[in-house]
This record gives structure tokens, C-alpha cells and sequence, in this order.
């Protein structure tokens, strides 16, 4: 750059000095670019800093931290966080065995690049957006179908902003693009922007669908303008081959019409509109159209207003042209359409518009729901991290630093302010890398501790002075049951298929999703269990078939293994408590079983109907 002579002239020295401080700002603005760029996706905090940041809290508060955990109780943790289920009896015997200083931290990287991880996160990802009560609902081949999909691009690394802007954008059959399942379960905008706002960001915006949020800076405005972004999306399950060939003849036959209104829409109306054109009311398909007094179209249902765009139509014309024909639902958004909404009796039109942000043009061709799913990830990046962080820390320490985890308001900035925006920082500038954030999380002295208090931490649910004891969710629970059954180690040797496995794993699976859940068929908050769930380990068919020496079971595989019952004793204490048994239980568990073969299958009855199995601890 040059810059230009200096003179005695105070207004060639005041533009000097302004040309200068821009330069240098500009340099200093490049500088921070190329530091910020230079090593994206590396981490620019550490395990130890997080450390630092909760022991903090501990000395402003006067808590002293519980103990760290054995290397029995760290595995059993650290594998029902990141798989989802107990750690084997061979797992078990290893990681004691194992000497070397560093194998928690290289116990957490193998099962962070473990399949079961992805797998894992899945089963949790499906509970967070389906609702138990939703995921009843699915069957199990669409449920693997959604399941396998999410576990594979978890694994794989895909960044949790692209994740999300999939679910939000996504088009299409569900069997072709599993992401559709998600927006296609919505029946209303409505239901579809607080679901979205509440699960990625954490903000309650329902509470403003009928009035002026009473907590936050949100009207019903603004809560029209976030669903409005919805309001074009469409559905059509087809569950039938003889409904869907119906329903595709029909859409073939209106197919020049339907053409011919997309047309005028795009070419004519720039905002959209509810508005029909003449040959489209008259069409056999909106027969139930009339015009109301001020001359505008009135439809019995909102639905058959909208225009489908020609991908839709070839759609369904390629699908009706193959035989193998599959139950699906597919999902798309109109060209045309505008959600409307009452005030004092008033109806208004909502145009999109981004939750305190600028209107958006509604322009007939503007894909919504990609606008707004691009806004959230990226010009609202930090509060979708922030959102992630906090849901996932309770999932790893029982609380969150904001609690619900799903109602982050501006008056509550939690419990560690400081930590959260740190790590919410850190998932943005990592590029939404989530095993990188929880091997940061996992790795901290803080995640390790025991869950026993002492006198100091007894009563602490905000600091993290203590692990939280509380019952395994119903996927860890489920899970945990399966693995150390065996059944699945001996499937193939049962002539069990893969596919009739995944069957076995969702009938189980959804047995316990209800049975964990409350009245209202959210899953229980507390930590405490409930009676139905402590009457259903000790009384279902399922810990039965577990129990009970049948063929491929682990009771028949560690009789047929062993004949000592103290090898035998051990075997079963690894494989479902991860550790050893004390002198005193192997002294009890002896005079049960000792040469007596039911006498193991009472062990495990309770073995698995402990607390110590039960809990996550």
C-alpha cells in the first residue's frame, strides 16, 4: 500500500493518520483471519481447562470433590456413555488387567471409532426427536432405516450443524432419504417451528403461538414468522400400493393443470398466495373449493392448496412404475402458500422471518425450510453449540448447566456461565465435531469422579463435585440386557438373521421407552426408578430367557466353559458388573450356586435386579 506524503497541513495529517488506522486495522483484521482459519478443527482448549474452570466453582461454593473412580467404575461409566451398554465380561478382565498409565484415555478413543458409538447416539437422536411416544409409533424397518442412517453419518464425523440442517431441509421418500422421517411427523407449522427451536436451540418459542412470551422478548409475531418457514411443507404417507396408486393417478391426471398453476405462480406472484387459479378450483381434486365474498378462494382443506413442484410428480411416477412396492412417506414444499393467524379476531398473513432477526422474502421459488435450517447453523451457530453442549453435558454428569436443557432463556446463564460458552465456542471453531467435544468432555478429572458424596458435596446438583448416580435410560438399560445375554455374540450360531436381530433389539427397545415413561410419555427426569420399571427386570419374559440356561444364553455358555464355580462366579460378576467380586460376595455367591446349576440362574436374577446393574454409577 502507499501511503501518501505527509505535509504541515492539518487535514492531510488527519487523513494520514485515518488512512493509517485503517490499514492497520485491516492487517491486524487479516491477521486474525488467517490465525482463526489456520488451524480449524484442531482444539483450543483441553480437558485440563475444563478442569480448571468447574474447580473454580468448587472453591467459590466451599465443595470438596468426591474421590476418582476405580478403573472398574471409570470402564463401566465411560461404555454406557459412549456405547450404550455395559462393557463385556472380556472387556472388563482386560482393561484391569491392563497396566499401562494411559488406557483411559486410549479406552475413550477406541470407542469413540467404535460402529456401536454411532449406533449409540442414534437410538438417542431418535428418543430426542421422535418422542417416546412418536417412536412407538414406527415400525421397526423404518425405525433401522432412520436409525442406520443417523449411526453411519455419525460415525463417519459428520459435523452436528450439517446434521441438523438435514433433518430440517429434508425432501423426499424416507426410504431414499431417511432425514424426511423427521419434518414429515409434524401435522402443523406450528408443531414443526417449536420443535425445531426447542430441540436446536434450546428456546421455548410455543409459549408465543397464542400470546407474547412471558419470559422472554418473543411476540406472536415473531412465533408466526419462525413457522411460516414450515407452512409450505407437505406430507403424503403411502402406506398402501392400492392408496398410492390411487392417489399418483390422480396427481398424473391433474398433472397439465398442476403444471400450468406452478407456472402462473412463479411467473406472477412473487410472495405466493393461498389463492387458487380458476382451471385449478374447477379441477375434480378441489372440487370443495368456493369463493368467498371478497372474491377470494375458501378451501375445506388447507393441504390440497398447495402446488407441488415437478420433482414431486416424477416422484410418484417412478415409484408407481416399480413393483417391489414399500409402505413410505414422502415429503416436500409447495410453490405457493402463506400461514395465516388471529388477533383480537384480526387474521393476519405471516411471511418468514428469523426469530429477532429480518423478514425474508417470500418469494414463490425460495426453498423455506433450507433458508432457515442455513440461518440456525450458521448465522446462529452459537447457539445451536450451545444448545449441544448443554443437552449432552447432562447426558454425561445427570445435569446440565442450564436445567431443562431445553429452555435456555436470557435470564438464566447457569450454573458455570464461563464453561459453557467456552465449549460452545469450541464446537463452533471445531466445526461441530462431536467426538472431538466428547473426548474433552470424558477425559477431564471432573468426569471421573466417584459418585459417593461427603460432607461437602451431599446436596450438590450444580457444580460437578460428584458423579450423579441414576438409573440407565431405556436405551442403555435395553442394550446392557441384550449384551450380556449373549444372544447377540451367538445369533448367527442360532440361525438368526441380522435383519430378525434388529427386529429382537426394537421389541425390546420399545418395551422399555414405555415403560420409562411418565404419564404424559416424556421420559422420567428423576433419578430415582419407578415401581413398573423395578416390577419389569424382575418379572418380564425378557430377564427370563436371560437367566434361564437356554441355548446360547451367557449362563450356558460359561457352564459349558467352566467347571469351576469360582471361575464361573467371576465370569458373571465381569460380565455385568464390570468387576470382580469381593471375598464376602464370592463367599455368598458360592453357598447359592456352587455345584447347583440353577443356583447360577438365581445369582443373576440378582445380580441384574441390583442397584449396582441398574444404575449408572
Amino acid at each position: 500500500m502507499i501511503f501518501p506524503k505527509l505535509s504541515n497541513n492539518n487535514t492531510s495529517s488527519s487523513n494520514t493518520k485515518l488512512i493509517i488506522s485503517v490499514y492497520l486495522l485491516f492487517i491486524a483484521f487479516i491477521t486474525l483471519l488467517l490465525v482463526m482459519t489456520s488451524d480449524a478443527g484442531t482444539s483450543r482448549i483441553s480437558s485440563e481447562d475444563i478442569d480448571k474452570l468447574i474447580k473454580t466453582k468448587w472453591d467459590e461454593n466451599n465443595l470438596k470433590p468426591s474421590e476418582k473412580t476405580s478403573d472398574a467404575e471409570f470402564l463401566r461409566r465411560v461404555t454406557l456413555d459412549l456405547t450404550g451398554r455395559i462393557p463385556s465380561g472380556e472387556e472388563a478382565e482386560n482393561f484391569l488387567n491392563d497396566k499401562s498409565k494411559d488406557k483411559r484415555s486410549k479406552k475413550i478413543d477406541e470407542l469413540l471409532q467404535s460402529a456401536e458409538f454411532g449406533y449409540f447416539f442414534a437410538d438417542e437422536w431418535m428418543k430426542i426427536l421422535f418422542s417416546n411416544d412418536a417412536k412407538r409409533k414406527v415400525n421397526a424397518p423404518t425405525y433401522n432405516l432412520v436409525r442406520n442412517q443417523f449411526a453411519g453419518d455419525i460415525n463417519s464425523g459428520l459435523p452436528y450443524s450439517e446434521f441438523v440442517k438435514r433433518l430440517i431441509s429434508a425432501n423426499g421418500f424416507v426410504s431414499s432419504n431417511p432425514y424426511a422421517l423427521y419434518i414429515g411427523r409434524f401435522d402443523t407449522p406450528e408443531d414443526a417451528a417449536g420443535n425445531v427451536m426447542k430441540i436446536f436451540t434450546g428456546k421455548q418459542i410455543q409459549c408465543a403461538q397464542c400470546h407474547k412470551h412471558p419470559y422472554e422478548n418473543i411476540t406472536q409475531e415473531d412465533f408466526y414468522g419462525v413457522a411460516s418457514f414450515f407452512s409450505r411443507k407437505h406430507e403424503l404417507p403411502l402406506l398402501k400400493k392400492d392408496q398410492a396408486e390411487k392417489i399418483t393417478k390422480a396427481i398424473l391426471r391433474l398433472e397439465r393443470k398442476i403444471t400450468k398453476a406452478r407456472d402462473m405462480e412463479m411467473e406472477n406472484n412473487t410472495e405466493g398466495t393461498n389463492d387458487m387459479n380458476e382451471e385449478m378450483m374447477n379441477s375434480e381434486e378441489h372440487k370443495n373449493v368456493k369463493k368467498n365474498k371478497n372474491g377470494q378462494n375458501k378451501v375445506k382443506n388447507e393441504k390440497k392448496r398447495g402446488i407441488p413442484p415437478q420433482w414431486v410428480v416424477d416422484s410418484l411416477k417412478n415409484r408407481m412404475s416399480d413393483l417391489s412396492f414399500k409402505p413410505d412417506l414422502l415429503v416436500w414444499d409447495a410453490v405457493n402458500g402463506q400461514l395465516t393467524y388471529e388477533v383480537k379476531g384480526e387474521k393476519k398473513t405471516a411471511y418468514p422471518k428469523f426469530l429477532g432477526g429480518a423478514s425474508v422474502q417470500s418469494d414463490a421459488g425460495i426453498d423455506r425450510r433450507m433458508v432457515f435450517a442455513e440461518n440456525i447453523t450458521e448465522q446462529e451457530k452459537y447457539q445451536l453449540a450451545k444448545a449441544f453442549v448443554n443437552r449432552f453435558w447432562k447426558h454425561f454428569f445427570g445435569y446440565g448447566f442450564i436445567n431443562p436443557v431445553d429452555d435456555i432463556t436470557e435470564s438464566d446463564n447457569g450454573s458455570n456461565p464461563q464453561l459453557l460458552d467456552k465449549l460452545a465456542n469450541e464446537f463452533m471453531l471445531t466445526n461441530f465435531d462431536i467426538k472431538g467435544l466428547f473426548r474433552l468432555i470424558t477425559n477431564t478429572e471432573v468426569y471421573q469422579l466417584k459418585s459417593t458424596p461427603n460432607e461437602t458435596n451431599k446436596e450438590d446438583h450444580e457444580y460437578f463435585s460428584r458423579a450423579v448416580l441414576r438409573p440407565m435410560d431405556a436405551i442403555q438399560l435395553s442394550n446392557s440386557l441384550l449384551s450380556s445375554s449373549g444372544y447377540l455374540t451367538t445369533g448367527k450360531m442360532l440361525n438368526k438373521s441380522e435383519e430378525e436381530l434388529d427386529k429382537i433389539r426394537f421389541r425390546i427397545l420399545q418395551l422399555f421407552v414405555y415403560t420409562f415413561q411418565d404419564d404424559e410419555m416424556n421420559e422420567a427426569e428423576d433419578f430415582s426408578g419407578t415401581i413398573t420399571q423395578a416390577l419389569l427386570m424382575m418379572n418380564s419374559s425378557i430377564t427370563e430367557k436371560i437367566t434361564e440356561k437356554r441355548p446360547g444364553n451367557y449362563i450356558a455358555q460359561i457352564m459349558k466353559k467352566e467347571t469351576d464355580p469360582q471361575a464361573r462366579i467371576n465370569l458373571l460378576y465381569l460380565n455385568t458388573l464390570g468387576r470382580f467380586p469381593s471375598d464376602k460376595e464370592m463367599e455368598t455367591a458360592l453357598k447359592i450356586a456352587g455345584d447347583k446349576e440353577e443356583g447360577y440362574e438365581d445369582l443373576l436374577w440378582a445380580i441384574l435386579n441390583s442397584s449396582e446393574f441398574i444404575f449408572n454409577h
